[in-house]
């Protein structure tokens, strides 16, 4: 996902975006150079802590554990998630879930 696409997810889910930086992606090992240059990942800085953000080979990971603050409920759909993580398997489901996150750490 590109830039203005993470910033997008998150003005969708009502998360006030401070700043953001670029990150090689966390998911594909150094060797897959392409991969890795093709979709970086993005921390994201909001007035609730760090958020990182980015896709995997079919999902996209979206972890918040920098806030320190767990939040259990995000979703009840059946998907790979903890107190301090999720993965939605759509940009509509990230936008759904940075929503209800942005509404757990109120």
């Amino acid at each position: 996902m590109n830039k203005e696409e993470a910033k997008a997810l998150f003005l969708v889910a009502g998360i006030e975006v401070l700043r953001m930086w670029e990150l090689p992606n966390q998911y594909w090992p150094e060797a897959y150079v392409e991969e890795r240059k093709n979709s970086p990942w993005w921390l994201v800085k909001t007035p609730k802590g760090m958020i990182e953000i980015g896709r995997r080979k079919r999902v996209i990971s979206i972890d918040w554990s920098d806030t320190g603050i767990p939040f259990d409920n995000i979703t009840e759909d059946d998907v790979t998630k903890g107190g301090l993580f999720v993965h939605a398997w759509t940009m509509v489901k990230a936008a759904e879930y940075l929503t209800a996150l942005n509404k757990g750490l109120a």
